[in-house]
């Protein structure tokens, strides 16, 4: 009875190696997986930028009522000013001269932010162009990925193990197993030659 469960435990043995071995051998003849980490991290790129793009283009929008508001203003005064006697209201005049310097450096600065606010916006939508041009070339990559999803864990853990042990070490094993198994099976052919050669 033990020599049978013996014999049994041998047969389960040998299968479960020969199937691992298969599993090994499809793990690296089919391509690798492609990460979906770099979609993840592109969508999340776009999502800031979008967002960013929105205040960005709110904060344009603000900037250029503010500039047209000024703008307005110093035409008012400029409309004021030109009904005016410089003779007689001088002291007017002269106040509001230094108002039109005041809203034109206003204007000046104003118009500066609108100008940094087109640039960030032009940046922004770049970008975002650029990123969904990745996104769809790594779409196009994952659905034309030949990888067999259930048996990429083989490979990983084989990965790992041959980054620990490295090649050599992995070579070095299967021909061990090889041999062991080669040495089971023809155990009266090898008790016969060695009987040769010592005898």
């Amino acid at each position: 009875m033990l020599n049978s469960f013996k014999d049994n435990l041998t047969k389960v043995t040998d299968l479960t190696i020969l199937f691992a071995s298969i599993f090994i051998f499809l793990a690296f003849i089919t391509p690798k997986e492609i990460s979906i980490e770099p979609l993840e991290k592109s969508n999340e790129i776009v999502a800031k930028s979008q967002s960013e793009l929105r205040n960005s283009i709110q904060a344009l929008s603000d900037s250029q009522n503010e500039i047209n508001s000024i703008q307005r203003s110093i035409n008012q005064v400029n409309v004021i000013i030109s009904g005016l006697d410089p003779e007689l209201d001088s002291a007017q005049l002269q106040e509001l001269t230094s108002e039109i310097d005041s809203a034109t450096f206003n204007l000046i600065t104003e118009q500066s932010r609108s100008d940094d606010y087109e640039r960030r916006i032009s940046e922004l939508e770049a970008s975002i162009e650029n990123e969904r041009l990745k996104i769809e070339s790594l779409e196009d990559r994952l659905q034309n990925n030949k990888s067999i999803s259930w048996i990429q864990p083989v490979r990983s853990n084989m990965e790992a193990f041959s980054d620990a042990v490295g090649i050599d070490g992995i070579l070095a094993g299967f021909a061990a197993l090889i041999f062991c198994l080669v040495c089971k099976r023809r155990k009266d052919w090898f008790k016969k030659i060695f009987r040769i050669f010592y005898k």
